[in-house]
C-alpha cells in the first residue's frame, strides 16, 4: 500500500550553512519565559516591574471610570480623569478606601482594584523583604564595596594574618584614621573572630574584613585596591600567591614604578628567584623558610642574637629608619656615629638607591645619602652635633674562635632542616660534627641524608624512638655544646608540635644538668607565638617564632619597603652580619658611656648597636651615648661587620 505524498519541505534535514526557522511560541509561553528571566536578574527589576503594572493598572481603571461616567466614589458626583486616577490608586493602596463606595457598578470596579491592589501589594512587600534579606546575606558574607583609602590591603588569609595585622596597629598609632582591609576566600565572620579574639584593642585602626577570590579583578576593585597605600599577599601554597600577584600586577592602572609595595610571601626559592627576576622592583619578596632559617643558624652563634633581630623587626621599641642629614654632609661615617645621642647608625643609603651597611669609617657623606640609623621614634633620629672625641679605650684582646672540636645537637626534621644545615655549613668548619636525631615512625631517616650536601662540618643522622627524655639521654652518650629543637612541621598541628618543643626543651636541660655538660646552648623553633614564655621558662637560651618574626617582617616591609635591600643583605650568608662579641675585644670593660664602645668599635671597621649583659641575658638595643653605662668582661657587644 502507498504512502500518502508528504510535502518536501517537512521532512527535508536542514543542509549546513542553511538558516533554521526558530521554532513558533505562543504570547503566554513569551510572557512566562521573561517573567522568569526578570526574576533571575534580582529582586530590583521585579519591584520594578510590579511598580509599573500597578500604573498600568491605575491608568486603566481611571479611564474606564471616566469613561462610564462611574458615580458613587465621592459622593455620587461625576469625576474627572484626575480625580478618577486618585480614586483608584486608594482603593489599591488601602484595602478599606471602597468601604464607603455607593452602586454596585461602582462597588464591583472597587473590589478589583482593591483585590488587585492586595495582590499587588503582597508581592511588593516579599521582594522588599527579600532584597533586604539578601543584602544583609551579602554584607555579613564580606561582598559589599570598601571606601577606605590609603589603607593596608591584605589578600589571602593564613595563621600570620593576626600578627601582621598586630604590627600594623602599632605602627598606625600615631594616625587619627588607619585602616587595615582583608581580602580572603575565608567567611568574613571567621576572619573578624579570629582577627578580634587574637586582638583586644585596635587603637586607631578601623578592622575591614571582605570576602572573595584574591585572584578577580571585580574583587579587587571592590576592596579600592588603587587606593591602597601598600599590598601584602599572603597564603598556604605558592600557587595561590603567583596567582594573586599576577591578578594586582595586572589591575593596576600604572606601570608599577610608582605604585605602592606589593609584598608577598613564598616558600620554594625557585619561585622566588623566578619572581625576582621577572618583576624587579616592583615586588617585594619574603622566603619565610630561608628567614627562619638564617635565623636559627645565627642564634647558634652567640646568646642574644634572636632577641636582637627580634627587636629590629616589630614596631614596639626601636625601629630601623631612613633620613637625610644636610649638616652631615662632607663629614666621615665614623663622625657620623658620635653624631647621634639616641640613634644608633647602620649604613647609608647611597644616591643611587643602594643600602651600605656598616660601610669604611673613612666614607665620605654627600648630599644625596641618607642615614640609616636604629631609633625609638623618627622624632628622636636627628643630629645631635659631633661629640667630642671620646676617651680612647684600653686594647682588646682580638677575638678568636673556638679551636676545640664542637658538637652540636639537632632534633626534629621539616622542611627547614636542610636549609638550617646549610646555614651552619656557612660559618662553621671542619671541628663541627652536626648530629641529626630523628624518629623512624616520622621522617625517614635515609631522606634525611639524601637532603643534605655540606662542604665543611661533618654530618651524623641517627634514629631514635621514644619521649623527648629518651632521645636527650640518647644524645648525652658524649658531650656536646650547643641543641638545635625545629618544630615538627606538618605531622602534627602547631600546639601539638610546640608541646613537643617544649618538652623536649626541658628534657635536654635536666640532661645537661644531670650530665654535668657545662653551658650548652638551646635554641628552639616555636610555630605559635603565645607559647614563647614558656620556652623561656624551659631555660632555651634563644628561641625562634615562625608565624611571629615572618609576619614582623612583612609588616615592616608593608611600612617602608626600602627595608628589603637591608634585610637581604642581613639575612644573606655573605652579606653584612649582627653578631655579639665578648666586651674585651674592645676594651670596652673600661667605657664610662656608650659613645665609647661605639668609637672603639668604629676604629675596628664595626658599627655598635647595643650590649648583651651576660647575668641575666639582657640585651640592650640603642643606648643614649652619653649615659652612664657598666660593661663586665664577660659581657657581649652588638655590632655590625
Amino acid at each position: 500500500m502507498s504512502q500518502p505524498p508528504t510535502h518536501p519541505s517537512s521532512s527535508r534535514p536542514a543542509r549546513r550553512g542553511e538558516a533554521r526557522r526558530p521554532p513558533k511560541h505562543s504570547p503566554a509561553r513569551r510572557i512566562r519565559y521573561a517573567f522568569d528571566n526578570a526574576l533571575s536578574r534580582g529582586p530590583s527589576v521585579v519591584i520594578g516591574w510590579l511598580g509599573l503594572l500597578t500604573l498600568a493598572i491605575i491608568v486603566v481603571a481611571a479611564a474606564v471610570t471616566t469613561l462610564l461616567r462611574v458615580t458613587g466614589m465621592t459622593g455620587g458626583d461625576r469625576m474627572w480623569f484626575g480625580e478618577a486616577l486618585w480614586q483608584s490608586m486608594l482603593r489599591i493602596v488601602d484595602a478599606g478606601t471602597f468601604a464607603g463606595d455607593t452602586g454596585w457598578m461602582t462597588r464591583l470596579l472597587a473590589l478589583v482594584l482593591t483585590l488587585i491592589g492586595i495582590f499587588l501589594a503582597g508581592s511588593l512587600i516579599g521582594l522588599i523583604a527579600s532584597a533586604v534579606d539578601q543584602r544583609i546575606e551579602d554584607l555579613r558574607k564580606g561582598r559589599s564595596a570598601v571606601l577606605e583609602h590609603h589603607h593596608t590591603l591584605i589578600l589571602g588569609w593564613s595563621e600570620r594574618v593576626p600578627s601582621i595585622v598586630r604590627e600594623l596597629i602599632t605602627a598606625n598609632e600615631s594616625e587619627k584614621r588607619a585602616a587595615v582591609v582583608v581580602l580572603a576566600d575565608v567567611e568574613k565572620a571567621f576572619m573578624e573572630d579570629t582577627l578580634r579574639e587574637a586582638i583586644s584593642d585596635f587603637k586607631s585602626t578601623r578592622l575591614v574584613c571582605r570576602s572573595g577570590n584574591t585572584s578577580t579583578a571585580a574583587d579587587l576593585t571592590r576592596v579600592n585596591l588603587d587606593g591602597a597605600r601598600s599590598v601584602i599577599v599572603i597564603g598556604g601554597h605558592d600557587a595561590t600567591v603567583v596567582k594573586t600577584v599576577l591578578a594586582v600586577i595586572a589591575a593596576r592602572d600604572d606601570d608599577g614604578t610608582d605604585s605602592p609595595p606589593l609584598i608577598c610571601e613564598i616558600v620554594d626559592p625557585e619561585t622566588a628567584q623566578s619572581l625576582r627576576a621577572l618583576f624587579d622592583s616592583r615586588l617585594v619578596i619574603v622566603s619565610s623558610d630561608a628567614l627562619m632559617a638564617e635565623l636559627t643558624a645565627q642564634a647558634c652563634r652567640r646568646r642574644g642574637l634572636s632577641q636582637v633581630f627580634h627587636e629590629l623587626l616589630d614596631f614596639d621599641g626601636d625601629e630601623v629608619y631612613f633620613a637625610s642629614f644636610p649638616a652631615l654632609t662632607g663629614t666621615t661615617y665614623a663622625a657620623a656615629q658620635l653624631s647621634f645621642e639616641q640613634c644608633s647608625l647602620m649604613g647609608m643609603l647611597t644616591e643611587d638607591g643602594k643600602v651600605v651597611l656598616n660601610p669604611p669609617a673613612d666614607t665620605v657623606i654627600t648630599a644625596d645619602d641618607q642615614l640609616i640609623g636604629i631609633a625609638s621614634d623618627d622624632s628622636t633620629f636627628r643630629c645631635t652635633g659631633h661629640r667630642p672625641a671620646p676617651r680612647t679605650l684600653g686594647a682588646g684582646t682580638p677575638h678568636r674562635e673556638d679551636e676545640t672540636q664542637r658538637r652540636m645537637i639537632l632534633v626534629g626534621w621539616s622542611r627547614l632542616g636542610p636549609r638550617v644545615v646549610a646555614e651552619l655549613d656557612q660559618f662553621l668548619d671542619a671541628r663541627t660534627t652536626l648530629e641529626i636525631v630523628v624518629d623512624p615512625d616520622l621522617v625517614d631517616p635515609d631522606e634525611v641524608r639524601s637532603q643534605l650536601v655540606t662542604e665543611h662540618i661533618a654530618i651524623e643522622v641517627s634514629t631514635h624512638r621514644g619521649g623527648p627524655e629518651d632521645v636527650a639521654a640518647h644524645a648525652a652518650r658524649r658531650a656536646f655544646h650547643e641543641v638545635i629543637v625545629l618544630g615538627q612541621r606538618g605531622d602534627l598541628s602547631p600546639e601539638d608540635a610546640d608541646a613537643r618543643t617544649l618538652i623536649t626543651l626541658l628534657a635536654f636541660k635536666q640532661a645537661v644538668q644531670r650530665h654535668g655538660l657545662g653551658q650548652v646552648r638551646i635554641v628552639a623553633e616555636l610555630l605559635e607565638q603565645r607559647h614563647a614564655p614558656l620556652a623561656m621558662a624551659t631555660g632555651a637560651d634563644d628561641f625562634i617564632v615562625s608565624d611571629e618574626l615572618t609576619s614582623l617582617m612583612i609588616a615592616q616591609l608593608s611600612e617602608r619597603a626600602e627595608l628589603d635591600q637591608l634585610f637581604r643583605d642581613l639575612f644573606d650568608p655573605e652579606g653584612t652580619t649582627i653578631e655579639i662579641v665578648p666586651a674585651r675585644a674592645y676594651g670596652a670593660s673600661e667605657a664610662t658611656c656608650f659613645a665609647d664602645v661605639v668609637a672603639a668599635a668604629s676604629a675596628a671597621g664595626h658599627s655598635a648597636l647595643g650590649y648583651r649583659r651576660e647575668a641575666d641575658g639582657v640585651v640592650v638595643v640603642n643606648p643614649t651615648k652619653s649615659d652612664p653605662v657598666t660593661i663586665a668582661l664577660e659581657d657581649g657587644i652588638v655590632i655590625l661587620r
